[in-house]
């Protein structure tokens, strides 16, 4: 019986039988995975390399994981999914690229999309096949969402969307979109969006790629003329998209703290061995705000697989997240001052790709600002 047969037929699936079943099985790894470990500071590399690890992961089953059956997955919660991902970054995986997708929208998905859809889509995310994209923010209506200005217009059996979407995550290599458009009228503010799955390759979507202060091109800005979605693609209610971007916030604020942690911590182990002494206050702040993250978002993944979303209170986990970000990466630029100057190797690349990421962490998600704005509103009811 294979190790993952074994956790098969544990009725509890039980997440340390999984856990030590993955490690196992990782013991001989695919060649998949090590090509996924190798520095690519190419992103399109990246991403097929990603994709290639993630289509074993999924074939071999441990990836389904987390994920109920009749979505495609096998069971379980998602604190399978966080251990599946901490196995991955202790396996030196550099970290999820586009993946992260897995855990920003495909709950919501799973959660309000068209089940039928659902079934065909979250399998082929999982296996690497079609990959998503996150069209929430736009040239006027960054963090405040409820201020957006691409509309639906309802006709011939679904909407004609237009308008224009920035900072797009990962749509060049994408072939799905979740998409917040205006269904009501601008004075309706949140209360009149709604969420539809468009299809990028649909006639009238038009793709930009955006290279960042960092070289990667994981952003873009997307223009929809005219684009047509059936009625049938919309996830949650007309006009109920605000609910659906509350329900990806919570995870992209919250429990994705879990997922990225991970992956600092194997970076921040990665450094030791150029570390020394005079940079032991640093490294004893990075460790400690890492820890902050561990108990947050640990926290934060048993809420969810208890169906107790976080709701306003994912905004402390992303503000720690993005200060152990910060401070992670810091104390690795002190340790080589080549991530700034002079010719680098595909190692060093990678390093510097990060550490220039880590300065934009404040804006992501929501920035800085309407994190602590929700804490003080939503939480603390100050006026």
């Amino acid at each position: 019986m294979s190790a993952l047969e074994k956790v098969a037929t544990d009725p509890l699936h039980d997440v340390r039988a999984y856990a030590a079943g993955f490690e196992h099985w990782l013991a001989a790894p695919p060649d998949s995975l090590r090509a996924a470990t190798a520095p690519l500071p190419n992103y399109a590399d990246r991403v097929s390399a990603m994709a290639a690890m993630m289509r074993d992961l999924h074939d071999a089953g441990w990836s389904r994981y987390g994920w109920p059956e009749e979505s495609g997955g096998l069971g379980g919660t998602i604190l399978h999914r966080g251990a599946f991902w901490e196995t991955l970054s202790r396996h030196h995986v550099p970290g999820m690229a586009l993946f992260e997708h897995l855990e920003i929208l495909a709950p919501a998905l799973v959660a309000m999309g068209p089940p039928d859809f659902v079934s065909q889509a979250l399998p082929a995310l999982l296996s690497g096949q079609e990959l998503w994209a996150q069209g929430f923010s736009e040239p006027d209506a960054g963090s405040d969402l409820a201020s957006l200005r691409t509309v639906a217009v309802a006709g011939d059996g679904g909407f004609k969307i237009n308008g224009r979407k920035i900072w797009t995550s990962w749509a060049r290599y994408a072939t799905w979109c979740l998409v917040l458009a205006r269904t009501g009228t601008p004075e309706s503010r949140h209360r009149g969006l709604t969420a539809f799955i468009v299809d990028l390759r649909s006639p009238g979507v038009e793709v930009r790629a955006i290279e960042q202060a960092n070289g990667t091109d994981e952003l873009a800005e997307v223009t929809f003329d005219d684009v047509h979605v059936s009625d049938a693609r919309i996830v949650g209610h007309l006009d109920g998209g605000w609910k659906v971007a509350m329900h990806i916030l919570s995870h992209e604020r919250g429990t994705f703290a879990w997922f990225r942690h991970c992956f600092l911590y194997q970076q921040l182990t990665d450094g030791l061995e150029h570390g020394g002494a005079d940079s032991d206050a640093q490294l004893g702040d990075a460790l400690l705000d890492l820890a902050a993250v561990t108990t947050t978002s640990h926290a934060g993944l048993h809420a969810h697989a208890a169906d107790d979303p976080l709701g306003p209170k994912a905004a402390f986990t992303k503000l720690l997240l993005c200060e152990a970000e910060r401070s992670v990466n810091s104390w690795r630029y002190d340790l080589d001052a080549d991530l700034a100057i002079g010719v680098q190797d595909d190692e060093t690349a990678m390093r510097r790709q990060e550490y220039l990421f880590s300065r934009i962490v404040t804006v992501y998600g929501g920035s800085q600002q309407m994190q602590l704005e929700t804490i003080a509103k939503q939480t603390l009811r100050l006026p």
